[in-house]
Protein backbone atom coordinates (compact mmCIF):
# COMPACT_ATOMS: atom_id res chain seq x y z
CA UNK A 1 0.00 0.00 0.00
CA UNK A 2 1.13 3.51 -0.85
CA UNK A 3 0.32 6.06 1.87
CA UNK A 4 0.62 9.84 2.02
CA UNK A 5 1.10 11.15 5.57
CA UNK A 6 0.73 14.91 6.03
CA UNK A 7 1.75 16.10 9.49
CA UNK A 8 0.56 19.50 10.76
CA UNK A 9 2.62 20.35 13.84
CA UNK A 10 2.17 23.24 16.25
CA UNK A 11 5.34 25.29 16.78
CA UNK A 12 3.80 28.14 18.79
CA UNK A 13 5.53 29.52 21.86
CA UNK A 14 3.62 27.33 24.31
CA UNK A 15 5.28 24.28 22.75
CA UNK A 16 8.63 25.39 24.19
CA UNK A 17 8.25 23.34 27.36
CA UNK A 18 7.77 20.12 25.36
CA UNK A 19 10.00 20.99 22.40
CA UNK A 20 12.59 18.29 23.06
CA UNK A 21 9.89 15.65 23.52
CA UNK A 22 8.15 16.84 20.35
CA UNK A 23 11.33 16.43 18.35
CA UNK A 24 11.99 13.02 19.90
CA UNK A 25 8.41 11.86 19.46
CA UNK A 26 8.25 12.89 15.82
CA UNK A 27 11.59 11.26 15.07
CA UNK A 28 10.50 8.04 16.80
CA UNK A 29 7.33 8.15 14.70
CA UNK A 30 9.42 8.32 11.52
CA UNK A 31 11.57 5.41 12.73
CA UNK A 32 8.45 3.30 13.37
CA UNK A 33 7.01 4.03 9.94
CA UNK A 34 10.27 3.18 8.18
CA UNK A 35 9.88 -0.37 9.47
CA UNK A 36 6.39 -0.82 8.02
CA UNK A 37 5.63 -2.73 4.84
CA UNK A 38 4.57 -0.78 1.79
CA UNK A 39 5.59 2.70 0.73
CA UNK A 40 4.84 6.05 2.35
CA UNK A 41 5.59 9.69 1.69
CA UNK A 42 5.67 12.35 4.37
CA UNK A 43 4.85 16.05 4.17
CA UNK A 44 5.49 18.26 7.20
CA UNK A 45 3.95 21.62 8.05
CA UNK A 46 4.64 23.60 11.16
CA UNK A 47 2.67 26.58 12.29
CA UNK A 48 2.76 29.38 14.79
CA UNK A 49 1.48 32.82 13.77
CA UNK A 50 2.25 31.76 10.20
CA UNK A 51 2.34 28.41 8.39
CA UNK A 52 5.48 26.85 6.89
CA UNK A 53 5.76 23.77 4.71
CA UNK A 54 8.99 22.28 6.03
CA UNK A 55 9.16 19.56 3.34
CA UNK A 56 6.82 17.75 0.96
CA UNK A 57 6.35 14.16 -0.19
CA UNK A 58 9.62 12.76 1.10
CA UNK A 59 9.82 8.96 1.05
CA UNK A 60 9.55 8.01 4.70
CA UNK A 61 13.02 6.44 4.60
CA UNK A 62 14.48 9.84 3.68
CA UNK A 63 12.17 12.18 5.59
CA UNK A 64 14.25 14.68 7.60
CA UNK A 65 14.02 14.43 11.35
CA UNK A 66 13.33 17.36 13.67
CA UNK A 67 16.18 19.14 15.39
CA UNK A 68 16.80 22.49 17.07
CA UNK A 69 17.34 24.18 13.73
CA UNK A 70 14.15 23.17 11.94
CA UNK A 71 11.84 23.13 14.97
CA UNK A 72 11.99 26.21 17.20
CA UNK A 73 8.73 27.17 18.92
CA UNK A 74 7.53 30.79 19.07
CA UNK A 75 4.48 32.88 18.20
CA UNK A 76 0.74 32.25 18.26
CA UNK A 77 -1.52 29.46 16.98
CA UNK A 78 -2.80 29.76 13.39
CA UNK A 79 -4.42 26.34 13.56
CA UNK A 80 -7.16 26.85 10.97
CA UNK A 81 -4.79 28.41 8.44
CA UNK A 82 -2.42 25.46 8.86
CA UNK A 83 -5.06 22.78 8.38
CA UNK A 84 -6.54 24.58 5.38
CA UNK A 85 -3.17 24.91 3.67
CA UNK A 86 -2.23 21.30 4.43
CA UNK A 87 -5.49 19.92 3.00
CA UNK A 88 -5.42 22.14 -0.08
CA UNK A 89 -1.77 21.58 -0.92
CA UNK A 90 -1.88 17.85 -0.26
CA UNK A 91 -4.74 17.63 -2.74
CA UNK A 92 -2.85 19.69 -5.32
CA UNK A 93 0.32 17.64 -4.84
CA UNK A 94 -1.56 14.40 -5.47
CA UNK A 95 -3.38 15.82 -8.50
CA UNK A 96 -0.04 16.83 -10.03
CA UNK A 97 1.48 13.33 -10.08
CA UNK A 98 0.73 10.45 -12.40
CA UNK A 99 -2.50 8.60 -11.52
CA UNK A 100 -0.57 5.34 -11.17
CA UNK A 101 1.47 6.95 -8.39
CA UNK A 102 -1.51 8.30 -6.44
CA UNK A 103 -1.54 7.11 -2.82
CA UNK A 104 -3.99 4.42 -1.77
CA UNK A 105 -4.47 6.20 1.55
CA UNK A 106 -4.09 9.82 2.67
CA UNK A 107 -3.75 10.56 6.38
CA UNK A 108 -3.53 14.05 7.86
CA UNK A 109 -2.32 14.35 11.46
CA UNK A 110 -2.76 17.58 13.43
CA UNK A 111 -0.97 18.08 16.75
CA UNK A 112 -1.41 21.27 18.77
CA UNK A 113 -1.12 22.36 22.38
CA UNK A 114 -3.42 25.34 22.14
CA UNK A 115 -6.59 26.70 20.67
CA UNK A 116 -6.87 28.72 17.49
CA UNK A 117 -5.93 32.38 18.01
CA UNK A 118 -4.21 33.71 14.86
CA UNK A 119 -5.89 32.47 11.64
CA UNK A 120 -7.64 34.33 8.88
CA UNK A 121 -9.49 31.15 7.86
CA UNK A 122 -12.90 30.64 9.53
CA UNK A 123 -13.84 27.36 11.20
CA UNK A 124 -16.59 26.64 8.66
CA UNK A 125 -14.03 26.62 5.85
CA UNK A 126 -11.87 24.11 7.74
CA UNK A 127 -14.82 21.87 8.50
CA UNK A 128 -16.00 21.96 4.90
CA UNK A 129 -12.62 20.86 3.60
CA UNK A 130 -12.24 18.05 6.10
CA UNK A 131 -15.75 16.69 5.56
CA UNK A 132 -15.35 16.85 1.79
CA UNK A 133 -12.07 14.93 1.79
CA UNK A 134 -13.38 12.33 4.23
CA UNK A 135 -16.53 11.71 2.21
CA UNK A 136 -15.30 12.14 -1.36
CA UNK A 137 -11.75 10.79 -1.11
CA UNK A 138 -11.74 8.62 2.04
CA UNK A 139 -8.96 10.65 3.62
CA UNK A 140 -8.42 10.03 7.32
CA UNK A 141 -7.70 12.69 9.93
CA UNK A 142 -6.20 12.45 13.42
CA UNK A 143 -6.35 15.35 15.87
CA UNK A 144 -4.19 15.51 19.01
CA UNK A 145 -4.67 18.50 21.29
CA UNK A 146 -3.32 19.55 24.68
CA UNK A 147 -4.73 22.21 27.03
CA UNK A 148 -8.25 21.66 25.66
CA UNK A 149 -10.92 19.04 25.17
CA UNK A 150 -9.54 17.65 21.93
CA UNK A 151 -12.70 15.67 21.21
CA UNK A 152 -14.83 18.82 21.18
CA UNK A 153 -12.27 20.75 19.13
CA UNK A 154 -12.05 17.93 16.60
CA UNK A 155 -15.81 17.47 16.34
CA UNK A 156 -16.14 21.18 15.59
CA UNK A 157 -13.89 20.62 12.58
CA UNK A 158 -15.74 17.52 11.40
CA UNK A 159 -13.33 14.92 12.78
CA UNK A 160 -14.84 11.92 14.59
CA UNK A 161 -14.26 11.70 18.33
CA UNK A 162 -12.45 8.36 18.02
CA UNK A 163 -9.88 10.07 15.81
CA UNK A 164 -9.08 12.67 18.48
CA UNK A 165 -6.91 12.48 21.57
CA UNK A 166 -6.52 14.90 24.46
CA UNK A 167 -2.79 15.01 25.19
CA UNK A 168 -1.22 15.72 28.56
CA UNK A 169 1.09 18.72 28.20
CA UNK A 170 4.24 17.02 29.45
CA UNK A 171 7.03 14.86 28.11
CA UNK A 172 5.35 11.51 28.72
CA UNK A 173 2.09 12.74 27.23
CA UNK A 174 3.84 13.99 24.12
CA UNK A 175 5.81 10.80 23.54
CA UNK A 176 2.77 8.62 24.19
CA UNK A 177 0.68 10.69 21.76
CA UNK A 178 3.21 10.08 19.01
CA UNK A 179 3.27 6.39 19.84
CA UNK A 180 -0.52 6.16 19.68
CA UNK A 181 -0.52 8.08 16.40
CA UNK A 182 2.11 5.81 14.91
CA UNK A 183 0.12 2.72 15.89
CA UNK A 184 -2.97 4.08 14.13
CA UNK A 185 -1.03 4.91 10.99
CA UNK A 186 0.63 1.50 10.97
CA UNK A 187 -2.82 -0.07 11.18
CA UNK A 188 -4.07 2.04 8.28
CA UNK A 189 -1.03 1.18 6.18
CA UNK A 190 -1.44 -2.55 6.73
CA UNK A 191 -5.24 -2.88 6.78
CA UNK A 192 -6.48 0.09 4.77
CA UNK A 193 -8.13 1.95 7.65
CA UNK A 194 -7.55 2.77 11.30
CA UNK A 195 -9.70 2.06 14.34
CA UNK A 196 -8.81 5.33 16.08
CA UNK A 197 -7.57 6.10 19.56
CA UNK A 198 -8.73 3.58 22.15
CA UNK A 199 -9.21 3.51 25.92
CA UNK A 200 -5.57 2.55 26.45
CA UNK A 201 -4.38 5.54 24.45
CA UNK A 202 -6.59 7.83 26.54
CA UNK A 203 -5.61 6.21 29.83
CA UNK A 204 -1.94 6.95 29.12
CA UNK A 205 -2.85 10.63 28.90
CA UNK A 206 -4.66 10.77 32.24
CA UNK A 207 -3.04 12.65 35.09
CA UNK A 208 -4.00 12.60 38.77
CA UNK A 209 -3.92 15.79 40.77
CA UNK A 210 -1.24 15.73 43.48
Amino acid sequence: MNTQITFVLDSSGSMNSIADDTRGGFNAFLDDQRDEAGTATVTLYDFDTTVDRVYERYPVADAPELDEENYTPGGQTALYDAITRAVDETGKDIAAIEPAEHPDKVIIVVLTDGKENASETPLDAVRGRIEHRQEANDWEFLFIGANQNAVLTAEGMGIDRDRSLTMAHDGDGTRDAYRSTSENISEARSQGSMSGFDDEDRKRQERTES
